[in-house]
């Protein structure tokens, strides 16, 4: 402990790498997230101690909470509201480093041999709280044991624009009480009417299902016929639904579809409907290009021609794809790249290298500033076990620092995502990852925003 100001709320770590492999040359990472830090607070509290002798938040919260990973990860940010690297030293070590290194080390009256060699990071923390800090004094030292984590970081100036992913305020079975053989079904795309009337949900060949999204009650189920990989897609401005089938550029275009008046419940006839994805407007649709990248081009509008993004310069091809609702940003996810695209030019204008170790799904808040990704998780390692199976992590990203300030373990696959048009909820289709998957047992989560903060003593 090399500060402690409890005027700013704010303490001084260093933090010492204690255990190195050094026959291949690796060390812990670096340890940046809140989660390593509430355990530092409350180690410090001495919550092994009688009960009158711990700190406040060794009295809060006993061992089997604090090793409730899923629980830390939620709920540090309550405590940790900001951290600071301010300093690093010997990362990673140079050759003649790892020629002296050891494999560990030691604590002996509060220091370590050779820290001069050691991997060390300084760290400036802001707690919440004061009593996160009572019995903190400079010089403290002690040894611990811990590992990455993905704690949140949402702030509350955050809180009214994403999802609360705790719990849905509904929940909604597509398939309950329908009639049918539904195996190898399960929806695939969800996609609001643009005033959010309407949310329309499809299966990879055909099956619909339109719900009302004032109550969610299910006002339209049918067969748009037989498509393949049927794509839905609302006509502009209208509570019209499209089905056609998956197209690329290069492919001869039957221009062909499905139409469903939702206010009449009947098939009816509109304008064919361009596209693998549109703006919130319709002036901007997206059609895989078959080009050497893997990606998509622009259509072209009433005022710009055809367009192709060049997202990455080489073979990187696009997995999954969201406008933001006023139509300034187009979300690109590639298996491990996320790609934020100006529709207008159709100039990648920021990117996220090695985002996740595989993206699936991604919708955005309506500004753009938010973006909600279906993604392989970051936590499976330590929130298991989960045997063969691998289920999704449904992440928020924050698109000004690019950065997830909030990720929830799910113990499904993530199917398909949609934010609605005015921000208020967003729904995902939940898919098994046991043999129910793909057998009609998809379940649609509905979430409303606005993440809940607990006081300070609350567990």
């Amino acid at each position: 402990m090399l500060d402690v100001d409890p005027k700013e709320l704010r303490v001084r770590f260093k933090v010492f790498a204690v255990y190195y492999d050094t026959g291949s040359r690796t060390c812990p990472p670096v340890p940046d997230d809140p989660g390593f830090f509430f355990f530092l607070l409350w180690e410090a509290a001495q919550p092994h101690a009688p009960m009158d002798q711990r700190a406040p938040l060794g009295r809060m919260f006993e061992v089997d909470t604090m090793l409730d990973y899923a629980w830390v990860d939620a709920n540090a940010r309550r405590f940790v509201s900001r951290i600071e690297r301010v300093a690093t030293a010997n990362h990673p070590p140079t050759p003649g480093q790892w020629e002296r290194l050891h494999d560990f080390y030691y604590e002996r009256g509060g220091s370590w041999k050779d820290e001069d060699l050691l991997v060390q990071f300084d760290y400036d923390v802001w707690v919440t709280d004061a009593r996160c800090m009572e019995t903190l004094a400079p010089g403290d030292a002690w040894a611990t044991t811990i590992f990455p984590m993905n704690a949140d970081t949402w702030t509350a100036e955050d809180a009214p624009h994403i999802p609360d992913l705790a719990d849905p305020v509904r929940r909604i079975s597509p398939f309950a009480g329908k009639k049918g053989d539904f195996k190898h079904q399960h929806v695939q795309d969800l996609v609001f009417s643009d005033d959010g009337k309407y949310l329309a949900a499809s299966s990879w060949d055909g099956l619909v299902w339109v719900y009302d999204t004032a109550d969610w009650s299910e006002v339209a189920h049918a067969s748009a016929g037989d498509w393949i990989v049927a794509m839905p897609m609302w006509v502009p401005g209208e509570h019209v639904l499209t089905v056609k089938s998956y197209s690329k550029l290069d492919d001869p275009d039957p221009a062909e579809q499905w139409a469903f008046d939702v206010r009449t419940r009947q098939e009816t006839t509109a304008p064919y409907q361009f596209g693998h994805l549109r703006s919130h407007d319709g002036v901007h649709r997206i059609t895989p290009n078959g080009g050497g990248e893997g990606g998509y081009d622009l259509h072209a509008t009433d005022t710009l021609p055809q367009r192709t993004i060049s997202h990455a310069g080489e073979w990187d091809p696009i997995q999954c794809k969201a406008f933001s609702a006023d139509g300034s940003r187009l979300f690109l996810g590639a298996q491990q790249n996320l790609y934020v695209v100006d529709p207008v030019t159709a100039q990648v204008v920021g990117k996220v290298i090695d985002a996740s170790e595989r993206l699936f799904r991604l919708a955005s808040s309506p500004d753009g500033a938010y973006l909600a990704a279906a993604s392989f998780s970051r936590k499976l390692g330590y929130l298991g076990p989960f045997g063969e199976e691998r289920p999704h992590e449904l992440c928020i990203w924050r698109t000004a620092d690019r950065r997830i300030v909030l990720g929830r373990q799910m113990e499904t696959y993530v199917g398909a995502l949609a934010w609605s048009p005015d921000g208020r909820r967003l729904v995902a289709a939940l898919e098994p990852c046991d043999d129910s998957f793909a057998n009609g047992q998809t379940e649609f989560a509905v979430f409303a925003m606005g993440p809940a903060d607990l006081p300070f003593a609350a567990g």
